[in-house]
């Protein structure tokens, strides 16, 4: 038998390899961190690193050590009565009330992490959507029971907190106060800006203007005033009695700053609608064309991170340098990631942004991740479920993971994403006549619309919204 001899044959391959170096890759998991770890990383690392110092910490506020220093005792005396009691804050004033309260345990639960959302001025502008904490997988958790709840915490001591801002606050205030005029509660419901003028002649003419012109509207709804209500003295009398109302209603309690940091989303990004003409879209200073008059700013939210930068001594340990160097880059890297990843979704999202909720465009990470060029990976740390990072917006604050939606083609090949298409479902099953229509019936009413959905596909959305099939409502 022949002996076998191995076949040996030697080919040439090129292949291109890319290697992260280790400064990338710690960037990329600061891209991922919250920034409460974050902030407990740059702690150390300063404390560390004698090259590095901090300029600002959001957290830390100080008090003249010596009485003496720079003010007079009865200066001094005055500044510590300025500081808040933290024995007495607003979240435990409201929270005590709570307890007392007819409530059911999920209302009790909902109604708690709405105090625990207030921000310093007893609002949730610039906080967490209220919306944002109902459960979906119970059915009886909807708008309406939203309401109920906002409208309990807004009734305890003191009213008009709860409120998005001071506007709805006042007008919060009396309605419960219950004894205001017609004139009153329509100035209060938005129309605060017809007050603006240097008389209360001006003011008359302004609201009788109004009025005139919404009337002029075709199938415009009924005014509770007329512009026979309006006059001088009725002005006048609106004017005292907004007087008497409190914009300021958190203003008498401390803030419980503990117990915030652990509610309160993690924002990183701030969207602004902004007055004034850009040519085109900025992503390097966060500034996305709206209109010929309008452009939205995307800021970074540092919240709080402390502001550090290099020694301003002098300092001569080229090796702790470079690592400080280096460190600095890689928390700016974090920074442009994320405005960047904010202006491709304000570019994409433009119907959200200009109308609000129920406007979500199909959009999804490996999109934004092939208009910034980045991985998609890199993507996913910003807006994933589990670690997810929030943007404040004029409707509310949202996870980022929001403005990623998927579509379903509709008639023509435009997608429809699928947070409309649960705008549209919700709105369809709250009217009477509606709400014990059957999935299959749905489906048919979709796809009237345009909408080429499945029945399958609507009994999912269904449950994601909370409410039950037709046989549970």
């Amino acid at each position: 038998m022949d002996e076998i001899k191995p076949f040996l044959k030697q080919t040439g391959e090129q292949r291109q390899e890319q290697h992260l170096s280790q400064k990338q890759i710690q960037a990329i998991n600061f891209l991922a961190m919250s920034s409460k770890d974050l902030r407990d990383v740059i702690l150390n690392t300063v404390q560390e690193n004698p090259a590095l110092e901090i300029v600002k910490d959001p957290l830390k506020t100080s008090l003249p050590q010596n009485k003496n220093s720079t003010l007079d005792s009865d200066d001094y005396q005055k500044l510590l009565e300025n500081v808040s009691d933290s024995s007495e804050t607003l979240q435990h004033h409201l929270f005590e009330q709570l307890k007392f309260l007819n409530l059911t345990k999920d209302e009790f639960t909902l109604c708690k992490k709405l105090i625990y959302n207030l921000d310093k001025d007893g609002f949730y502008n610039s906080m967490l959507a209220p919306k944002s904490f109902l459960d979906p997988s119970k059915p009886n958790q909807n708008e309406h029971f939203l309401e109920k709840c906002l409208s309990a915490v807004q009734h305890l001591d003191p009213p008009g907190t709860c409120c998005k801002d001071v506007f709805e606050s006042l007008k919060i205030q009396a309605q419960i106060k219950g004894d205001a005029d017609n004139l009153t509660l329509f100035i209060l419901d938005g129309h605060l800006e017809l007050l603006e003028a240097d008389s209360t002649q001006e003011i008359v003419k302004n609201i009788n203007d109004y009025i005139r012109q919404y009337k002029s509207k075709a199938f415009a709804e009924e005014l509770p005033i007329e512009t026979g209500d309006v006059t001088p003295d009725s002005v006048e009398n609106t004017l005292r009695y907004i007087r008497t109302l409190n914009p300021h209603p958190a203003g008498d309690f401390g803030w419980d700053n503990q117990s915030i940091q652990e509610e309160q989303a993690d924002v990183v990004l701030k969207i602004e609608k902004m007055n004034g003409a850009i040519l085109e879209d900025d992503f390097s200073t966060g500034k996305i064309k709206y209109s010929d008059k309008e452009y939205f700013q995307v800021k970074y939210a540092s919240g709080i991170l402390p502001e550090v930068r290099l020694y301003s001594g002098s300092f001569t340990n080229k090796k702790l340098l470079n690592k400080a160097r280096d460190f600095l880059w890689e928390l700016q890297f974090r920074e442009n990631s994320i405005v960047l990843q904010g202006c491709s979704i304000v570019k994409n999202q433009l119907p959200f942004f200009s109308k609000g909720p129920g406007n979500i465009q199909p959009f999804t990470r490996r999109q934004l991740a092939g208009q910034i060029n980045v991985h998609p990976s890199t993507v996913s740390r910003f807006s994933s479920k589990k670690n997810s990072k929030y943007i404040q917006t004029q409707w509310g604050t949202f996870p980022a993971n929001y403005f990623f939606s998927s579509g379903i083609t509709s008639t023509g090949g435009k997608k429809t994403s699928a947070e409309k298409i649960k705008t549209i479902m919700a709105s369809y099953l709250e009217t009477p006549e509606n709400q014990n229509t059957s999935d299959l019936k749905l489906t048919k009413y979709l796809n009237q619309k345009g909408i080429n959905i499945s029945r399958r596909t609507v009994a999912k959305y269904r449950s994601q919204l909370g409410i039950g099939n037709s046989y549970k409502r």
